[in-house]
């Protein structure tokens, strides 16, 4: 079983709801957050960069086309990280953003994986 953490906000390019990491980031980019609020995000983001490897190096190596979509999924044994990504949660909320959390068994083809996360390429939307 797999978890993710989404917005309403569609993304164009892969057709799928924006993803809570995303979603920060162009909050972020659009000074939606007070200076407190900007600390914490980051403070977050920076857990995130020590303690959740980044598959991008893996897929460019795998020579995916250009137009694959893939999503990232955290599975459900990665408690920690799912406690540290309700940081963002609550930031989102906050700001009145909805966030849903979606659980599935059936995330796609999934293209990686490691001990806390998988991507996938969808089979449907989420």
């Amino acid at each position: 079983m797999y978890i993710r953490f989404v917005v309403d906000e569609f993304n164009e390019e892969s057709n799928q709801r924006l993803g809570i990491f995303h979603a920060v980031r162009y909050m972020k980019d659009d000074n939606e957050f007070f200076d407190y609020e900007l600390e914490q995000a980051d403070q977050t983001m920076e857990w995130f960069n020590k303690h959740l490897e980044s598959p991008l190096g893996y897929l460019n190596k795998q020579k995916s086309k250009n137009s694959d979509v893939f999503i990232s999924w955290f599975k459900m044994s990665a408690k920690e990280h799912i406690s540290k990504v309700r940081d963002f949660v609550f930031l989102l909320e906050s700001k009145g953003v909805v966030v849903h959390q979606i659980r599935t068994d059936k995330p796609g083809k999934i293209v990686y994986s490691d001990e806390y996360q998988i991507f996938a390429k969808p089979f449907e939307r989420y």
